[in-house]
């Protein structure tokens, strides 16, 4: 990926997760509603956060998957002492889900992508032996 194009998603995805935690820390009044369900509203949430850090630091997904798994706890942990916000254990476990998630659809797409691109390969005829043969 273009050096650029990499900074942007990095800036983008810590920019995402100083938004993560003002929503989740921030008041009642200034969370956002969707139609969502609230546990999938979870797992959207760090699922982006989760995706976005995957690009940006592609070759440190274990780190980036352990921080997210890190981030997470702290951010939960910490809406014990929030005015009006609820530490919640499936609320945790719908934030480290989705952040997983987030990080393995990219690995599992460029694998997937490698791998399909690999079979279609045309097989070269150093490979295949010589015509007439006996293999």
């Amino acid at each position: 990926m273009d050096g650029m194009v990499t900074r942007l998603v990095r800036a983008m995805a810590w920019l995402y997760a100083v938004t993560l935690v003002f929503l989740t820390l921030g008041s009642p009044s200034v969370r956002l509603g969707t139609e969502m369900p609230h546990d999938l509203e979870h797992l959207a949430a760090f699922g982006v956060s989760g995706l976005l850090f995957s690009i940006g630091y592609r070759s440190r997904r274990l780190l980036v998957l352990l921080a997210g798994v890190v981030f997470s706890a702290v951010l939960e942990a910490l809406q014990i002492w929030a005015p009006g916000r609820h530490a919640r254990w499936i609320d945790l476990a719908m934030n480290w889900a989705g952040f997983c998630i987030g990080v393995g659809v990219p690995f599992v797409l460029s694998r997937s992508v490698s791998h399909l691109a690999q079979r279609s390969r045309p097989v070269s005829e150093s490979a295949r032996g010589s015509p007439g043969s006996v293999r």
